[in-house]
């Protein structure tokens, strides 16, 4: 297993390289300059110091090994227009986002899977009718939609959060949690519903009940660990879908996170605030991977012991068919 972690740690780098490549081209191909969009109210000495402190005459390939080599040994992300040092300030925005992603995420999973196995344990009941209709609802509602409803009932109808919020209060990630975590509860519980159906009426789970055995104990101990394993396996796909609506909850409650400063580069062609962004998007995402695949080896028996007899069975040298 560790094995494995590290191989997939030493892959993230040649994705970040294509990513980057991919980008570059992009950028490069875009008409225009920065420079133009620069004010030239210190003469054109300071337009000349600015275009070298850009490397702005280098050809495509020079930048790209340059920022390529900077990113990976010194992990500097290049000078923004705005903030001219984005290694000091791409883990402050980082920081935010992360908050918010990890409070509505954890919300949606503490409270998404266990109202998903309550709606399968009381399967066609009015229970699970409602909570079917309520997940449908939240899970097609759109996250600047979601936003505004929240925005509109906490801070106009019940005025649980004041009107204005200072940067670093405690109430700034009030309303970005509760329209993320909506949005992933309707998510899980919905996933977690169907897989403990389909657990509930396999042929062992008839056995432990003509045994004997209580209801809770088959629920809990043998039908949930099983049901977890398809839950488990798309939570990639979650965890990506959780991001992109971080980045639409921050700009609508302009919080100052990742997904705010990426849109502003993209409004001002900031492409090394662009390019800062990508490449901590591209890294967060694949560890994120790499720690789901090692949570869904220890949930899922079989593939923890492929794991372990990849690792265990080595090839033997010198010895003849």
């Amino acid at each position: 297993m560790i094995r494995y972690v590290i191989k997939r740690i030493i892959t993230i780098i040649p994705i970040i390289l294509v990513i980057v490549f991919i980008l570059f081209v992009m950028l490069y191909a875009l008409p225009g300059s920065q420079i133009r969009r620069m004010p030239s109210y210190g003469g054109g000495d300071l337009l000349d110091t600015i275009y070298e402190f850009l490397n702005a005459g280098d050809n495509f390939f020079t930048k790209y090994v340059r920022y390529c080599f900077n990113v990976i040994v010194y992990l500097d992300f290049g000078a923004s227009m705005s903030t001219f040092r984005l290694s000091n300030e791409i883990p402050s925005y980082m920081r935010v986002t992360l908050t918010v992603l990890a409070t509505g995420g954890g919300a949606a999973l503490l409270i998404g899977i266990p109202l998903g196995v309550y709606s399968a344990v009381h399967k066609n009941s009015k229970r699970d009718r409602v909570i079917n209709a309520v997940s449908l609802l939240f899970s097609s509602i759109p996250s600047y939609a979601l936003a505004l409803v929240i925005a509109l009932l906490f801070v106009l109808q019940f005025r649980i959060v004041p009107m204005v919020s200072f940067t670093g209060s405690p109430t700034v990630y009030i309303m970005p949690m509760v329209t993320i975590a909506l949005g992933g509860i309707a998510l899980i519980a919905r996933m977690t519903r169907t897989s403990m159906l389909e657990v509930l009426e396999q042929p062992y789970i008839t056995a432990l009940r003509s045994k004997g055995l209580r209801e809770v104990n088959i629920i809990y101990r043998h039908a949930f660990k099983n049901a977890l394993v398809p839950v488990v396996s798309v939570l990639g796909v979650f965890v990506s879908q959780m991001l992109c609506g971080t980045f639409i909850v921050e700009r609508f409650f302009n919080l100052h996170g990742l997904g705010l400063y990426m849109l502003r580069s993209l409004s001002v062609r900031d492409y090394f605030g662009i390019l800062g962004c990508t490449v901590t998007i591209t890294v967060f995402l694949a560890l994120t991977n790499i720690a789901i695949d090692v949570a869904y080896a220890i949930v899922n028996p079989q593939i923890r012991m492929r794991y372990i007899r990849s690792e265990s069975i080595k090839p033997k040298k010198g010895v003849e068919e």
